[in-house]
C-alpha cells in the first residue's frame, strides 16, 4: 500500500527564511512551524494553513535579531537603529524627492487597493451562502440549426423530478416572479396600492439559500398556503416599528383574486452582493394558475419560464449529473423538441458565476444587475500595470538621485564599509518608503472608495481589510515592491568605486541609462493603452447614443399605465376615452399605448413563429409586442409597404406590422410580397394564433446597439394599458404634465402618476458602458500622473548629468529655447517608440472589445493620434517645467559645480 505523501509547507517561505535566520536556529525554527502547519491542515485545510505559515514566517523573521544579512562585528541592535536613523535622515534631507517617491508609490498602491476592492466585490457575489460551491442554477441550452440560445429558465417539472431520481441532487428550489398589487393595513400606515414584483418559491428556499431570518421560524414560514415572508426594509415600510408577524398584506392582480397574506417571517436586509434581490416571498402553492391546475400534471414539462436551483453532492461528477438531466429532457420533451427540430440540454451554472457570466442569457428576469467578467479582468490588469508603473518610478527616482549620494557612498567605503552593509542601508530605505507608502495607500483607498461607489452605483467598503488573506497578500506586495524597487538602486549605488566617487574630475553615472529609458518607454506604452481604451469606450458609447435609431424618442413622455382599481369589463373604452381627452391638449400631438417601450422587455419576450404553410422546421424566434392605435405614428416608423392600424380594426382581426428582419427571417420575400401573408404563433406543438401582415417598416433599434436586428411583430391591441406614450411639445413641460396628471387621475383614481422621458430611459441601457468608461478615465488619469512623476525623475537625472554642458552652451550663446529642445528631444523619441509599440496592442485589444457590439465604430487613425497627442502634451508640460528651470539657471553656478 502506498504511503500517503506528507503535507509540505511552502518551499518559498522556507527558502526566504533561510536567507535571514541564523543557521544554528533554522532546525528549531522550521520544526515548530511545521508542527503548527500540520495541525492547521487537519482543522481548517491546506489553503488556510499555507497562508498562516507565511504570516508566522514573516513575523518570526522580523522578530529575530540574528539576520545573516545583517551580521557584522558590531552590536546588531545598534546597527539596526543606525540603518533606520540614516534612512530617516536621508528621507528628511531630500524632502521633495522623498515626497515624490512616497506619493508615487502610495497612489499606485492606493489605486491598486481600490480596484482590488471593486474586483473582490464583483467576485464575491453569492459566496456568502454556506453551500455556494455546490449550488447551481439549471439553465437551458436550445440549439436549432445555426441558432444557439441559452435561457436562464427551465421547466416546472425538472426540479422535483431530478431530486426524486438523481441521488447526487440533494435539494432543489423553484422561483417564479410575478407582478402584483400590494397594500398594507390602513390602520397602521395608510398606503396606496403599489404594483410590485414578488417571488413564488418552494418551501426549500431557505434551505438552499442562506438569507438569515430576523423574525420567524425557518422551518415553518412557508407551511401555510397564504403565508408571506418579507424583508426587514419592507416590514418597516408597511408596518413601521410594529411587530409584523401575524399581520396581513393585501395582494392581488390580474392573475388572482385579491386576498390577504399573513406575514410569517422577516428576513434581514439582503446583501448587495446577492444576485437575488426581492421584497416578498410567497409559497409556490399560491402561485398564479395553481387554483386551476396550471404547472401541474401533463403540462408541468411545458411551462418553461421557471428558474430552478439545485444543490449537488460535493463529490458528484457534474458532467454525469448534466447527462442525467438531459435524459430527463429527452424522455419528457423529446417529442416536442423533435417536432421543432430543437436539441435541448440542461447546463449547471454555479451560482457564484451568475453575476459575472450571465450577460448572454435570455429570460434572465431575476437578475436585475449583471456584472461583466471581461471588465473585471481588464481592471485587474490595470491595477497590476499601475502598481508596476509606481515601482518603476521608484527605481528611476532612486537612480536619478544616486549621483548626489556618490560621495556618501565613497566615504563609507573608504572607512571600511562593506558592500553588503551598503546594500542593507539602501534596502532599509526602500522598505521604509514602501511601508510609509502602504499606510498612505490605505488612506487613499478609503478616500477613493466613495467616488468609486458613486461611479458603479453600489455602496462599497474596504471589507477585505478584515480578512487574514488580504494582509498576507498586502505584506507580500510590500515585500515584493521593496525588493523590486530597491534591489537595483542598492546594487548600483553599492558598486561605485571610491576613487571615482571622491575624485573631482569624474562624473558618476549610476546604472544603465538605457534601462531607465526602457522603463520610461514601458510607462508611456501603458499610459497610451489606457488613454486609447478610454477614448475607444467614449467613442463607442457616443456612437450608440447618437446613431439614428429608426424610431423617434426625443419628444416622447411615457406614463406607466394603471394597475389597480380597474374596471376590466370597460377598460378598452375607458383607455380610448382617456387617450382622446389627453391628446386634445395643445402641446400633445399624439397618444398611444403599448405593452412595452423601446429599451424595455417585451411582455411575452421571444415567441416561435413561422409562415403559414411552412413545416415546423422553419420555426423562428420573434419579439411580439402589443401596440395600440397610432403606435407606429407616435414612434415615427418608416413604412416600406402596407399601412398602419386603423380605428376600424379590433383585437380579433389578428393584424400585425413587422420589420424588415422579420420579412427576411420568416421567408416572406420583399416587403411588398409580405403584405397579407400570414404568420402563425407556436406554443409547444400547437398553433396559438394566426396573424395577418398589414405593414412592413424599416429596421430600427428597439434595444441597445449591442444587439443585432431581430424580428419584431407588432400586434394591434387597442386596450393595452402597460405604457402610455405621449408625443408632445417640450416647450412647457410642467404645464403639459399637470394636464396629463389631472386627466389620468380622473380616469384611473388611486393609481400612482409614474412617468419618464423615453430617451433618458433608453440611454440607461448604456449605463454599464458609461460606468466602465468613467472608471477607465479615472484610472488612466492616475496612471498618467504617476508616469509623469517618473518622467520628471529621468529629466532631472539627465539635466544633472549635463549641467556643465548646459553652462558652456549658454556661455557660447545658446538660447533657452535651443537648450529646452536639446534636453527634451530624447523623450519625444521615447514617446515615438512607445506609440509604435502600442499600435498592434490597440488594434488587437480594441478590436476584441468592439466585437461585443453588433453595431460599432471602426478603428481609425484617430485612435492612435489622439492618445499619443494627449500623452505628448502631458509629457511636454512635465519636461518643459524641469528643462526650463535648468536652462534658465546661471551658467556660472553650473560651471562651478563638481
Amino acid at each position: 500500500m502506498k504511503t500517503p505523501e506528507k503535507p509540505k509547507p511552502p518551499a518559498l517561505a522556507n527558502w526566504l527564511a533561510s536567507k535571514f535566520i541564523n543557521k544554528a536556529l533554522l532546525e528549531e525554527f522550521f520544526g515548530d512551524l511545521e508542527e503548527i502547519y500540520k495541525d492547521r491542515i487537519a482543522v481548517k485545510g491546506k489553503f488556510y494553513a499555507k497562508c498562516m505559515y507565511w504570516v508566522d514566517t514573516l513575523h518570526l523573521m522580523i522578530g529575530f535579531t540574528s539576520f545573516n544579512l545583517f551580521k557584522t562585528q558590531n552590536n546588531h541592535t545598534v546597527m539596526y537603529k543606525h540603518y533606520l536613523l540614516i534612512s530617516g535622515r536621508n528621507l528628511l534631507r531630500n524632502k521633495v524627492y522623498s515626497f515624490i517617491n512616497i506619493l508615487g508609490l502610495a497612489v499606485g498602491m492606493g489605486v491598486c487597493l481600490t480596484i482590488s476592492q471593486y474586483v473582490y466585490f464583483e467576485w464575491s457575489f453569492d459566496r456568502f451562502h454556506d453551500n455556494f460551491q455546490n449550488t447551481y442554477r439549471i439553465v437551458t441550452n436550445e440549439i436549432q440549426g445555426d441558432e444557439d440560445h441559452v435561457y436562464a429558465t427551465s421547466t416546472f417539472a425538472i426540479g422535483p423530478s431530478a431530486k426524486e431520481t438523481i441521488p447526487e441532487i440533494k435539494q432543489f428550489v423553484r422561483i417564479v416572479m410575478v407582478g402584483a398589487t400590494v397594500a398594507g393595513p390602513d390602520s397602521i400606515r395608510p398606503l396606496n396600492k403599489e404594483f410590485l414584483h414578488m417571488l413564488f418559491v418552494d418551501n426549500t428556499f431557505l434551505q438552499v439559500f442562506d438569507f438569515p431570518l430576523k423574525l420567524g421560524n425557518k422551518e415553518s414560514v412557508f407551511d401555510e398556503k397564504f403565508n408571506i415572508v418579507i424583508t426587514e426594509k419592507t416590514a418597516h415600510k408597511y408596518f413601521g416599528a410594529d411587530d409584523p408577524i401575524g399581520k396581513t398584506l393585501t395582494v392581488g392582480g390580474k392573475w388572482t383574486t385579491e386576498r390577504n397574506y399573513t406575514v410569517s417571517g422577516v428576513l434581514e436586509d439582503l446583501p448587495i452582493n446577492s444576485h437575488l434581490q426581492f421584497e416578498f416571498l410567497m409559497p409556490m402553492e399560491s402561485r398564479p394558475g395553481a387554483a386551476i391546475g396550471s404547472y401541474t400534471n401533463s403540462d408541468a414539462w411545458e411551462w418553461d419560464n421557471i428558474v430552478t436551483y439545485v444543490t449537488i453532492d460535493e463529490a458528484a461528477d457534474l458532467e454525469a449529473v448534466s447527462k442525467k438531466l438531459d435524459r430527463f429532457i429527452i424522455q419528457n420533451r423529446g417529442k416536442r423538441n423533435t417536432h421543432h427540430h430543437v436539441v435541448e440540454k440542461a447546463v449547471l451554472q454555479p451560482i457564484m458565476d451568475i453575476h459575472l457570466k450571465s450577460g448572454s442569457l435570455l429570460h434572465d428576469y431575476l437578475v436585475t444587475s449583471k456584472g461583466n467578467i471581461q471588465n473585471v479582468r481588464i481592471f485587474s490588469v490595470i491595477a497590476l500595470f499601475i502598481l508596476l508603473i509606481a515601482w518603476v518610478n521608484y527605481i528611476n527616482l532612486s537612480t536619478a538621485r544616486s549621483m548626489h549620494r556618490a560621495k556618501e557612498v565613497g566615504i563609507r567605503k573608504s572607512i571600511g564599509a562593506f558592500r553588503k552593509q551598503l546594500i542593507i542601508q539602501f534596502m532599509t530605505e526602500a522598505v521604509l518608503i514602501n511601508l510609509t507608502a502602504a499606510l498612505l495607500a490605505i488612506s487613499i483607498a478609503f478616500s477613493a472608495l466613495p467616488i468609486l461607489s458613486g461611479i458603479v452605483g453600489r455602496e462599497l467598503s474596504l471589507s477585505f481589510l478584515q480578512m487574514p488573506v488580504f494582509w498576507v497578500s498586502f505584506s507580500s506586495v510590500i515585500l515584493l515592491g521593496s525588493l523590486l524597487s530597491g534591489l537595483y538602486p542598492a546594487f548600483v549605488l553599492s558598486a561605485f568605486k571610491p576613487v571615482n566617487m571622491l575624485g573631482s574630475g569624474k562624473v558618476v553615472r549610476s546604472g544603465s541609462i538605457n534601462l531607465r529609458r526602457g522603463l520610461i518607454v514601458f510607462q508611456f506604452l501603458i499610459s497610451l493603452l489606457l488613454i486609447a481604451g478610454t477614448y475607444l469606450v467614449y467613442k463607442q458609447v457616443t456612437f450608440m447614443k447618437n446613431k439614428e435609431l429608426g424610431i423617434d424618442m426625443e419628444k416622447i413622455l411615457v406614463l406607466k399605465g394603471p394597475r389597480v382599481n380597474l374596471d376590466e369589463a370597460n377598460l378598452k373604452s375607458i383607455m380610448q376615452a382617456f387617450k382622446t381627452k389627453a391628446a386634445g391638449y395643445h402641446s400633445i400631438s399624439d397618444v398611444t399605448s403599448s405593452a412595452t417601450v423601446p429599451g424595455g422587455r417585451a411582455v411575452y419576450g421571444y415567441n416561435s413563429f413561422r409562415k403559414l404553410g411552412e413545416p415546423a422546421t422553419q420555426n423562428q424566434d420573434g419579439n411580439l409586442i402589443w401596440g395600440g392605435l397610432n403606435f407606429p405614428e407616435v414612434y415615427d416608423f418608416e413604412f416600406l409597404a402596407g399601412s398602419s392600424f386603423t380605428p376600424e380594426m379590433s383585437n380579433g382581426d389578428g393584424v400585425v406590422i413587422i420589420n424588415e428582419e422579420a420579412v427576411r427571417v420568416f421567408g416572406l420575400g420583399s416587403p411588398e410580397n409580405a403584405i397579407q401573408e400570414t404568420l402563425v404563433r407556436i406554443k409547444g406543438n400547437d398553433v396559438l394564433r394566426r396573424y395577418r401582415v398589414i405593414g412592413v417598416v424599416k429596421n430600427f433599434h428597439w434595444h441597445s446597439l449591442k444587439d443585432g436586428h431581430i424580428p419584431y411583430i407588432f400586434s394591434f391591441s387597442p386596450g393595452v394599458k402597460h405604457f402610455i406614450s405621449f408625443k408632445m411639445n417640450l416647450s412647457n413641460i410642467p404645464e403639459s404634465l399637470a394636464h396629463i396628471e389631472k386627466t389620468y387621475k380622473s380616469f384611473f383614481p388611486g393609481n400612482p402618476f409614474d412617468y419618464f422621458f423615453l430617451d433618458d430611459a433608453f440611454n440607461k441601457q448604456y449605463q454599464a458602458d458609461v460606468q466602465f468608461g468613467n472608471l477607465f478615465l479615472a484610472f488612466t488619469t492616475l496612471a498618467i500622473f504617476i508616469a509623469c512623476i517618473g518622467l520628471f525623475a529621468l529629466v532631472s537625472y539627465s539635466a544633472t548629468l549635463r549641467i556643465k554642458e548646459i553652462g558652456i552652451r549658454k556661455v557660447l550663446g545658446a538660447g533657452i529655447a535651443n537648450l529646452m529642445i536639446l534636453l527634451s528631444k530624447e523623450y519625444l523619441v521615447l514617446l515615438s517608440i512607445a506609440t509604435v509599440l502600442a499600435f498592434p496592442a490597440i488594434l488587437y485589444w480594441g478590436g476584441s472589445w468592439l466585437e461585443n457590439y453588433a453595431f460599432r465604430i471602426d478603428i481609425g487613425f484617430d485612435l492612435f493620434v489622439i492618445p499619443a497627442s494627449v500623452l505628448a502634451l502631458a509629457s511636454i508640460i512635465t519636461v518643459s517645467y524641469r528643462t526650463y528651470a535648468t536652462a534658465k539657471a546661471n551658467p556660472v553656478d553650473s560651471l562651478r559645480k563638481e
